[in-house]
């Protein structure tokens, strides 16, 4: 073969490279539209809460309400929200896909301030922990119906078990909060002083973890099954 014929040979591979959509080579079969925009919609929907969390955290940052107990549980919620939509939008990247951004609408949520009621605002966050849950699920499902293992096993890992966790998490601080509002007075100072002291974690989350069984079960063995530790 001559110098010539292989300098073709040579140029003709980098313009077959050079003229190929190379996402598309990236690819796989089971990588299809249908999962790409619900990947998309997913991080939408993240982007959407982040912005309604932080919203929350704003409002109870304020001197009028002065709740930093939850400024900061809600600012948790923010950052999760945001770490989450930039985690699947790196994924999609990485996948072959490529992001399309939607629109973000202003939050409606918000903190009342006259007076200074917890239980809208709460019952508002169950609802967005939930539709993050529910989507989450969804995503699952469609990746299931395309054969796509890869992202069902991502979202199962990183976002079906805390999902499930947080939205118990919020529905036990609404119940809580029902529970102090019925008679005005110190409880709401409390309950937030108990998320200054986490940091804005939930003081009980702990409990709402399934492990939490086994580690109780391996400190009753521990101590002979319920009896007293002789100290």
């Amino acid at each position: 073969m001559s110098e010539s014929t292989g300098s073709d040979q040579a140029r003709k591979a980098v313009k077959d490279i050079s003229d190929k959509n190379i996402d598309d080579m990236v690819r796989t079969f089971s990588f299809t539209p249908d999962v790409m925009n619900a990947i998309r919609e997913h991080i939408n929907l993240e982007y959407k809460s982040w912005y309604a969390f932080k919203k929350l955290a704003s409002d109870c940052a304020r001197s009028d309400i002065a709740l930093h107990g939850f400024s900061l549980l809600f600012a948790r919620s923010a950052a999760e929200c945001f770490a989450d939509a930039a985690f699947l939008e790196k994924y999609l990247i990485q996948r072959g896909g490529v992001s399309i951004p939607g629109e973000i609408p202003a939050p409606t949520v918000c903190w009342p301030d006259d007076p200074i009621d917890p239980i809208r605002p709460l019952h508002d966050a169950l609802y967005i922990e939930k539709m993050i849950l529910e989507d989450a699920q969804r995503l699952c499902d469609v990746a299931s119906t395309n054969k796509e293992y890869a992202l069902e096993d991502v979202v199962e890992d990183r976002f079906l078990k805390k999902e499930t966790k947080h939205v118990k998490d919020m529905g036990d601080l609404l119940r809580e909060a029902a529970r102090i509002s019925k008679v005005p007075g110190h409880g709401l100072y409390h309950l937030d002083k108990d998320l200054r002291a986490t940091m804005g974690k939930i003081p009980w989350g702990i409990h709402n973890k399934p492990e939490s069984c086994d580690l109780l079960l391996k400190e009753m063995a521990a101590c002979g099954l319920g009896e007293p530790t002789v100290t």
